[in-house]
């Protein structure tokens, strides 16, 4: 099954990010953001990147096979800190499918997502 590309809210190319079980009960998300990325980022939001609020976002794909967008996704936000390039999440069963983004929750609550993962 094909998975949903990695998006990127700027010109210059985005965030890769992968999972992976790291046991039966936690996944690792490891990424990698360019300092050209993060420039435009910063640019984008007006914000120093330190301050930016970063989020993985985990959903729970088991039943729905992609994300919709349209308010019924089951998902955990993981707020996450932005020099940290892998993150463990935990709470995950195994036997079920996941994803991740890798995002910006604004203030008022949006989430603007840099890049998804594969299924796993």
């Amino acid at each position: 099954m094909e998975t949903n590309p990695p998006r990127s809210s700027t010109d210059v190319e985005g965030p890769s990010i992968r999972i992976a079980w790291q046991d039966d009960h936690s996944i690792r998300a490891e990424w990698n953001m360019t300092k050209e990325f993060k420039q435009e980022v910063e640019k984008k939001f007006a914000i120093p990147f330190a301050e930016l609020p970063f989020v993985l976002r985990l959903f729970d794909v088991t039943d729905r096979k992609e994300i919709r967008d349209d308010g019924t996704d089951l998902y955990t936000d993981f707020d996450i800190n932005h020099r940290s390039s892998e993150w463990i999440l935990y709470g995950v069963t195994q036997g079920l499918e996941y994803c991740v983004d890798l995002g910006i929750r604004m203030v008022d609550g949006r989430f603007f997502s840099l890049s998804r993962s594969q299924m796993i």
